[in-house]
């Protein structure tokens, strides 16, 4: 491994981003269920672990500055036909992250925290875009989310979206850990 903190992707990690970006979203199709249902967190809260899951993996396997923002900009590029909010905070997540990491951690190779701490945040950091959003944007869905006011059961949604991200990311790395040593998942 070399001590850069940018390194070049090869055209067999974008393809991996690709596809396992795809398989996050497949499975975070259980948030139409709840697509409906106007309280705040709510959809964070079932698809955080699927995307920590997920994007753990991903990163585990390409572990350059740039995978969680790749993995972003391609589940992004899906959310965008259903929600423009979507994309546009999974975008400025990944972004975020990636330069966190970098400031924090320098990269992800040096150990497991910062790919837990990317992972993990993945969704719970889409929650003050989507607030944004709403409130300068969309006073029709603001409306719907608060007008009575914050419920507490937002309150509990958001703690709960990132209690399952941080399991989704434990998950993702104890897997990860195992196929790469099986051989199954190289890097």
């Amino acid at each position: 491994m070399s001590d850069s903190v940018f390194d070049s992707f090869k055209v067999k990690d974008i393809v991996f981003l690709a596809l396992i970006s795809a398989v996050a979203l497949c499975t975070a199709a259980v948030m139409a269920i709840v697509a409906h249902i106007y309280i705040y967190g709510l959809a964070q809260l079932v698809t955080a672990f699927q995307f920590a899951f997920f994007s753990a993996i991903a990163i585990m396997k390409v572990r350059k500055i740039g995978t969680l923002f790749i993995f972003a900009l391609f589940t992004g590029l899906f959310e965008l036909f259903m929600a423009p909010v979507m994309f546009v905070s999974s975008v400025l997540t990944g972004i975020i992250l990636e330069v966190l990491v970098i400031l924090i951690f320098r990269n992800y190779k040096t150990s497991i925290k910062p790919v837990f701490f990317a992972s993990m945040l993945i969704i719970p950091g889409t929650m003050p875009f989507n607030l944004l959003y709403y409130r300068l944007f969309s006073k029709q869905m603001w409306d719907l989310f608060f007008s009575g006011g914050f419920k507490i059961l937002s309150i509990v949604f958001i703690a709960g979206a990132f209690a399952v991200a941080a399991l989704g990311s434990a998950l993702g790395i104890k897997i990860s850990k195992e196929l790469l040593k099986a051989g199954v998942l190289k890097q």
